[in-house]
C-alpha cells in the first residue's frame, strides 16, 4: 500500500469552491460545505499546486470496503491524494474508514494541520518520497489495527516536520520512517500503540520532547534500509513511561547519535538501551524500569550527568555512570 509512486492522470470532475464529491480532483481552493461519506474509491485528490482545502470540521469517509477492482499501478481506497502538487495546504477534518487515510507522494512544501486520520485500514497519514511537508496538530488513531500498521508513515522522506501530534491504538506504531532524513519529530504524543511508539530509521533527525505512553515500547533509532547507516540522529528531552518493552533505543548499527535529557519511568525492561559506541549519553534519567535504568555497551560516549533509581536490576546502570 506504500508503493504509491505511480504516474496517473484523474480523469474524476473538477469541484466548485464549496461543494466537493466523493471522488473530486480538486484544482483551486475549497471549503466543503458537508461531510463526504461512504465513498467507495477515493475520497478527494489533489489536482494543482498552491491550493488550499478547508474541510471545514467535516469527515471524508470511505465505505470501509477495499475498492475492487483497483486498475494496475492506480491509487485506490485513499481518503485524500495529493500525488505530486507543491505547497498545498489541506486542514479541519476527519478522514476516516478508507484503506489509506492521507496520502501525499513525490511533492513538496504540503501543510496538514488539524486533521484527525481515524480507522483507517492501512496507515492514518502517509508521507512518501516527499520533503518540505509539515504534519501540525493532527491525530492518527485505530488505524492499521488487525494489519499491523502505523499511525503516520514517513518513507524515503527528508526535510519534514511532524510536530505536536497524537498517534495512539494504532495496528503497530504511532509513528514509522524509513530511511528519511534531517526530520524534525517534536512535540508529539504517542499511546497506547502495541508495538511502539516510534522507530526511527534515518540520519541526521530530531527526535525531541516527545511523550510516549503505554503500549510496546518506547523510541527506537535503528539500521536504515539503504545501506546500513544512520548518522547524526539527536535524541532529546522525551519522555516514555509505563512501557511493556524498553524505553528508549539505539541500535548497534547507528553512528554519533546523542541521547541526552531524557526520561524513562517504569518500562519493562532496561529504560535507556544503548548499543553503539559511539553514541553520547547525557544527562538522562531511568527510574523505576523492569531492568536497569540505563544499559550501555563499552566504550559508549558519557557525557555525565545520568540518573538512575528504584531499578530493577540493582547496579541501575552498565557502561556509563549514574548517581
Amino acid at each position: 500500500m506504500l508503493a504509491l509512486a505511480c504516474s496517473v492522470a484523474f480523469g474524476a470532475g473538477q469541484a466548485s469552491a464549496t461543494h466537493v464529491r466523493c471522488g473530486d480532483t480538486i484544482t483551486a481552493d475549497a471549503t466543503l460545505d458537508a461531510d463526504l461519506l461512504e465513498c467507495p474509491n477515493n475520497g478527494i485528490v489533489i489536482g494543482a499546486d498552491d491550493i488550499a482545502i478547508d474541510l471545514n470540521g467535516h469527515t471524508i469517509a470511505g465505505d470501509g470496503e477495499p475498492f475492487k477492482p483497483c486498475p494496475e499501478d492506480e491509487p485506490c481506497d485513499i481518503g485524500i491524494l495529493n500525488e505530486g502538487h507543491d505547497a498545498v495546504t489541506i486542514e479541519g477534518g476527519t478522514v476516516r474508514d478508507f484503506g489509506l487515510g492521507v496520502v501525499v507522494v513525490r511533492a513538496r512544501g504540503n501543510r496538514l494541520r488539524h486533521l484527525a486520520a481515524v480507522e483507517n485500514a492501512f496507515e492514518g497519514i502517509v508521507i512518501f518520497r516527499s520533503a518540505r511537508t509539515r504534519v501540525q496538530g493532527s491525530s492518527a488513531s485505530r488505524n492499521g489495527v488487525g494489519n499491523s500498521r502505523p499511525g503516520i508513515a514517513l518513507i524515503e522522506s527528508d526535510n519534514n516536520r511532524i510536530t505536536a501530534n497524537t498517534m495512539s491504538q494504532n495496528g503497530d506504531l504511532g509513528l514509522f520512517m524509513a530511511a528519511s532524513d534531517h526530520n524534525l519529530i517534536r512535540h508529539n504524543r504517542a499511546r497506547h500503540n502495541p508495538e511502539g511508539g516510534m522507530i526511527i530509521e534515518g540520519d541526521r533527525n530530531e527526535i525531541v520532547r516527545n511523550r510516549v505512553v503505554r503500549g510496546g515500547g518506547g523510541i527506537l533509532i535503528t539500521i536504515v534500509n539503504r545501506g546500513g547507516r544512520a548518522v547524526g540522529n539527536v535524541v532529546r528531552r522525551n519522555v516514555v513511561r509505563n512501557v511493556r518493552a524498553g524505553g528508549i533505543a539505539v541500535d548497534r548499527v547507528p553512528k554519533r547519535t546523542l541521547v541526552s535529557r531524557n526520561l524513562v519511568v517504569g518500562s519493562g525492561r532496561a529504560g535507556i538501551i544503548v548499543g553503539s559506541s559511539s553514541t553520547t549519553i547525557t544527562e538522562n534519567r531511568g527510574v523505576r524500569n523492569g531492568g536497569l535504568g540505563i544499559r550501555a555497551v563499552e566504550g559508549v560516549v558519557d557525557g555525565g550527568g545520568n540518573r538512575a533509581s528504584g531499578n530493577g536490576d540493582p547496579r541501575q546502570c552498565v557502561n556509563v555512570a549514574c548517581r
